[in-house]
């Protein structure tokens, strides 16, 4: 039996008692993947107005296509009045550079951090 990989995988977690819509990615992001992951990201934000905080976990991630990207901008313009601190997690340069392309045309505050225990630790 074949079962469906999600990627990302999206669900909301506690960490250090502060809610996060988590987000985990691995392997290649592909437009595919973007486009399952956005209505999975607008289900889970709900009607309500308030502030999140996003946590995307990338360090099983090894790269993305650029229409990937673009349907994820997209996704982040959407929620821009809801979206308070998108925490970033990698070692890769490459999703580096694209986060901060990202940051270009949305006014979120994108934090870069190597691990989740860099998170808890602030």
């Amino acid at each position: 039996m074949n079962t469906i990989k999600v990627n990302p995988q999206i669900e909301w977690r506690v960490i250090n008692e502060r809610k996060y819509l988590y987000f985990l990615f691995e392997g290649n992001f592909t437009k595919e993947d973007a486009s399952q992951g956005v209505v999975k990201w607008r289900e889970l934000m709900g009607p309500e107005q308030t502030k999140k905080e996003l946590i995307w976990n990338c360090i099983n991630m090894s790269g993305y296509k650029p229409e990937a990207r673009i349907q994820w901008q997209k996704a982040i313009t959407e929620h821009k009045d809801r979206i308070d601190i998108i925490w970033l997690i990698t070692n890769s340069a490459l999703i580096q550079a694209g986060a901060r392309i990202m940051s270009l045309f949305t006014p979120y505050n994108f934090k870069v951090v190597k691990s989740e225990e860099d998170i808890k630790s602030i």
